[in-house]
């Protein structure tokens, strides 16, 4: 009985998902001791030294890391209509079955692993494209910059700040990253008779590969780890941490996530210097707006009312709006 309440146990909790996480955690822990040892400058190095590289006092005293802790714990339970959320994976399929009610069905073929890597090379760039392209809508359109300043009020980031985003944004994103790859897994399985159910897993692998390449977690936190040269190709967690910035010469940088060729095309590149000091989160005062959980939730939502107020209200209207509150008060 206790063999078996253990298989239970350890079925439930180690999941393909499970081992994931606990890859990039591990991963995430190396690189960060490759950076304290290698990049880090300062006296002999140390494994206390290492622990309180890792988590210094000032993050368990910063009110932004406590902000990303409550605002976590409210987003837990706040569960998303299933409707409004995609699935890479159930795209794909709806996609593929689209195909097949149109123009017929494929006789499947065997898959190779050749065909299988290419795949999941060519959905890694489409992903990773989707998501800079997303992300540059997100800074240039007004009604997607005021959800998106919530990521953006974050003073010290640590990897729960990876899931500071406005619950609208989320789903926003959810939408620009899981259609186009579903789309592009489900029309390559069709065009190629493979079959969509075993195919679909590498949508989940492109992420995987994606986030193993950017260091996911270390790229929300106070990790400076660069890579030299071959940030001329990927995205390091120090360049995104520099997308963070508040100073000016920083604004608009560094939208990429795991490659930096986007970036370099549009012109918005910015390559780390390890001598560079800067500070965290929105510029002017536009910080202290977001210095609470409900903030988080209800700033962007009071700012769009008064775009919406701006851009649809005649502005006569608009000007004798306080004078007629006056009198009749």
């Amino acid at each position: 009985m206790g063999d078996d309440l253990f298989h239970r146990v350890w079925d439930h909790f180690w999941t393909y998902d499970s081992a994931i996480i606990l890859i990039t955690w591990v991963t995430a822990l190396a690189a960060a001791g490759y950076t304290y040892v290698w990049q880090i400058e300062g006296g002999p190095k140390s494994w206390r030294g290492f622990a309180r590289f890792c988590v210094p006092p000032e993050m368990l005293r910063h009110r932004s890391c406590r902000l990303d802790i409550f605002f976590n714990i409210v987003m837990h339970f706040l569960r998303f209509p299933a409707f409004v959320m995609l699935s890479n994976i159930a795209v794909a399929e709806f996609t593929y079955a689209a195909l097949t009610a149109m123009f017929g069905a494929h006789a499947q073929t065997g898959e190779s692993l050749w065909l299988w890597v290419a795949v999941m090379a060519a959905a890694v760039v489409i992903q990773d494209f989707m998501t800079f392209y997303a992300h540059v809508l997100q800074h240039k359109v007004g009604v997607f910059w005021e959800l998106h300043k919530v990521h953006h009020s974050v003073e010290f980031l640590i990897p729960l700040s990876n899931r500071r985003f406005h619950p609208l944004q989320a789903i926003m994103d959810n939408w620009c990253e899981m259609l186009p790859l579903g789309l592009f897994l489900g029309t390559t399985a069709y065009a190629l008779s493979l079959p969509v159910h075993a195919y679909s897993i590498i949508g989940l692998d492109a992420l995987f590969v994606m986030n193993m390449l950017s260091f996911y977690h270390l790229r929300h936190s106070h990790v400076p780890m660069r890579y030299g040269w071959l940030e001329r190709h990927l995205i390091s967690p120090a360049m995104h941490q520099l997308h963070h910035s508040r100073e000016e010469r920083h604004w608009d940088k560094n939208f990429g996530s795991c490659f930096s060729w986007w970036d370099r095309i549009w012109g918005t590149i910015v390559y780390t210097d390890p001598q560079e000091r800067f500070a965290l989160g929105l510029p002017g005062g536009c910080q202290y707006d977001y210095d609470s959980v409900p903030k988080l939730f209800f700033t962007p939502l009071r700012n769009l009312g008064r775009m919406a107020w701006r851009r649809f209200v005649p502005a006569q209207v608009a000007a004798e709006v306080p004078t007629r509150m006056r009198d009749a008060a």
